[in-house]
């Protein structure tokens, strides 16, 4: 059976920086993968891009609020400009390619989690390479996925690919800079490990994400057991260089591989900017039992969510837990702070008297 790893290139991988789509990055990075196959992987993409190839055909708007239908409009010309030359860079070698768009309710909502699941599993089994790319066209703030980094945390878990491999401009994690001449790259890094002293570089001029984004990836998948490696697109064969363990940083997966499925989903679609602050006995009283996170442990509501979104529990700056929100961000700011029974007078055919129900919620082990 052949290694699955999920490969994410970022804009810069696969366009030109001043707009456009790069035929030779593609080619390039599609021979490579070619060869993959032959060295017993089964490669899934996650191509960013979209934006930066169809931006020029569009008119940038001076206004800001208007900037999402701008790139929507840009991600709407660009994706199929992108997918033509994977297409015919897949055609020398006599392969093809599917495009899979998604959004982040793709991943919330079970049938539809299983629907993605099922179709890579389909692609892979028929030698077909499955293209990743956020819908960008129909995404808005409130279920954008975020970054193609969050996103191909979302697809390694779906496909239970045993690799992650984030290609960027920085090859892996720096103690500083990269550009600065006595920066040190970290070789190899345990799931453990903490990197609350690293400074990280500003992402780059074309991406959404940075190094900030890719260890946020990183955290959600080491403690579940996936190996993820992080390193640079500017060198000839980039994959074949990381997975020889010949640059980049190697994020080591906790040995004891997380077995249930249900806790590795919640580890990985879980919002970066969306989380709940708890006071020390709330803190206690869900690391020391199995019970479930009560409103009135809440002291703070950060970044918008919904009903059914998975959030962060967090105390003193740690993340302890994640969890299936019962309220949205609105509602929860009315009952945070307040005992269960109040909850009735305060929400209108209120749907839970818990925050988080006990049996949609993950204690963190590695915090």
């Amino acid at each position: 059976m052949k290694t699955r790893v999920v490969i994410k290139v970022g804009s810069l991988a696969v366009t030109d920086e001043t707009g456009g789509v790069s035929y030779s990055k593609i080619e390039a990075i599609v021979n490579e993968l070619q060869h993959l196959k032959t060295k017993g992987y089964a490669p899934i993409l996650v191509s960013s891009g979209a934006i930066n190839s169809g931006r020029s055909f569009v008119k940038r708007p001076e206004e800001k609020k208007m900037m999402i239908s701008f790139q929507q409009a840009a991600a709407a010309i660009g994706q199929p400009l992108l997918m033509k030359a994977y297409v015919d860079a897949l055609t020398h070698h006599k392969s093809h390619c599917a495009q899979i768009l998604v959004t982040h309710e793709d991943f919330k909502e079970r049938k539809r989690f299983l629907n993605i699941r099922n179709t890579i599993n389909r692609l892979i089994e028929n030698d077909i390479l499955p293209i990743v790319n956020e819908n960008d066209t129909v995404s808005y703030e409130e279920i954008t996925v975020g970054d193609n980094d969050q996103l191909a945390v979302m697809i390694t878990e779906a496909t239970d690919a045993e690799k992650l491999i984030l290609l960027t401009e920085a090859d892996g994690l720096f103690n500083k800079n990269p550009k600065e001449a006595d920066a040190k790259r970290f070789d190899e890094v345990d799931f453990k490990d903490d990197f609350s002293g690293v400074k990280f570089a500003a992402k780059t001029s074309v991406g959404r994400g940075g190094m900030d984004t890719k260890i946020k990836a990183v955290r959600k998948l080491t403690p579940i057991g996936v190996d993820v490696i992080i390193g640079t697109f500017l060198i000839e064969n980039p994959l074949t260089r990381l997975l020889e363990r010949k640059g980049g940083t190697l994020f080591k997966g906790n040995p004891e591989k997380q077995t249930s499925r249900r806790k590795t989903w919640l580890s990985t679609v879980v919002k970066n900017d969306a989380w709940i602050v708890v006071d020390e006995g709330c803190s206690l009283a869900l690391q020391k039992s199995t019970t479930s996170l009560l409103p009135i442990g809440i002291k703070k509501v950060h970044g918008v969510f919904k009903r059914g979104d998975v959030i962060q529990v967090k105390h003193k700056n740690k993340t302890i837990a994640v969890g299936i929100s019962e309220f949205d961000f609105k509602e929860m700011e009315l009952v945070k702070g307040k005992k269960s029974g109040e909850i009735g007078t305060l929400i209108e055919n209120a749907p839970s008297k818990v925050a988080i129900h006990k049996d949609n919620l993950l204690i963190k082990t590695d915090h």
